[in-house]
């Protein structure tokens, strides 16, 4: 098994002047950020390439963690201010960096603009458009730590629920928009005393009815109800939850956990919002089974803190010294 730990995000590029492609290209890789592309022509910086409008990805299940959008006017005569517009219609939680000329600062738009654009930037100046992405991609610190214990215990559980499969995991990533995968999503909350949120189980209904007819799961049905297929959700949420409370939410805020915030679920939209505007730490598993009872199946994890986040005080529990006492080789004083 391995754990893939480095945090990444994705961002979607809108842009054709190949020294701002290469003022990105540098951008990306300071701030583990993997580029999608938005272009009919191979990309020749090295940043993935994407061919397919713009349209066509933010109606897609891509999470992402922002924009960049060239002021340019592009091949179907929109300028960047147009298509900026455009995008925060169709995403408006996505943060929106736009590449302007003449050194045109944020402050000079118009006041409806900067409603849509949360930064300018100029091709010259990578400094600046670092200090945008921290600002608005990166702004939460995650320990790698966090990162990886909750691989390793989500890994434990879908290997402990669906004896013989391979869990895959990409890299964990931040995102900023509030789309859902799938139709059926899990949510527990997660409270201590160094964050405050929830954790939200996305996948299909066709998957888990593929995982139940295969006979994979405890589960004996060929025609499994809608009672069944959220009974997979439900014990891999409580199993996790558990694995993470266990190891990291050992602490509780009592004060703090009469504050709470609407959660607003619009499902024509497909889109869910947790009342804050903070990334959330999301994970993408992919459950493969050699014995093909099943084809593979595909469940996403988010971490969304956005009740309270104080990493600083962040750590995980020390189990050597609780094992080496359990076995003996130690013993209280």
């Amino acid at each position: 098994m391995e754990i893939k730990t480095k945090i990444v995000s994705k961002v979607l590029i809108h842009e054709f002047d190949v020294g701002a492609l290469s003022t990105i290209k540098s951008a990306c890789m300071e701030n583990n950020l993997i580029g999608l592309k938005v272009s009919t022509e191979k990309a020749s910086v090295g940043l993935k390439d994407v061919c397919a409008d713009m349209h066509d990805i933010l109606s897609s299940n891509i999470d992402l963690g922002a924009i960049f959008i060239s002021e340019d006017v592009d091949t179907n005569g929109y300028s960047g201010i147009e298509l900026s517009r455009r995008v925060h219609q169709s995403r408006p939680e996505l943060p929106i960096f736009l590449r302007t000329k003449d050194k045109l600062d944020w402050n000079d738009l118009k006041e409806d603009e900067k409603e849509i654009i949360v930064g300018c930037y100029q091709t010259d100046d990578l400094e600046h458009l670092n200090t945008l992405i921290n600002q608005y991609i990166c702004s939460m610190y995650y320990p790698i730590e966090l990162a990886k214990g909750i691989q390793e215990i989500s890994f434990d559980v879908f290997k402990g629920l669906i004896p013989g499969i391979e869990v895959r995991s990409d890299y964990p990533y931040l995102v900023n928009d509030q789309i859902i995968y799938g139709e059926i999503f899990s949510l527990i909350p997660l409270e201590s005393k160094w964050c405050r949120g929830y954790m939200m189980l996305q996948t299909t209904e066709n998957e888990l009815r593929d995982i139940i007819r295969s006979n994979a799961t405890s589960i004996n049905s060929k025609r499994p109800n809608i009672a069944e297929l959220h009974s997979i959700l439900n014990e891999s949420t409580n199993m996790v939850w558990g694995g993470l409370k266990a190891r990291f939410l050992y602490e509780q805020d009592e004060e703090a956990s009469a504050i709470h915030v609407p959660i607003i679920v619009n499902h024509s939209n497909k889109n869910i919002s947790f009342g804050s505007t903070r990334p959330q730490l999301c994970f993408k598993y992919t459950l493969h089974d050699a014995k093909r009872r099943f084809n593979n199946i595909t469940i996403y994890q988010r971490l969304i803190f956005n009740l309270n986040w104080s990493p600083e005080i962040f750590s995980e529990i020390d189990h050597t010294m609780e094992q080496l006492i359990d076995t003996g080789e130690l013993e209280l004083f």
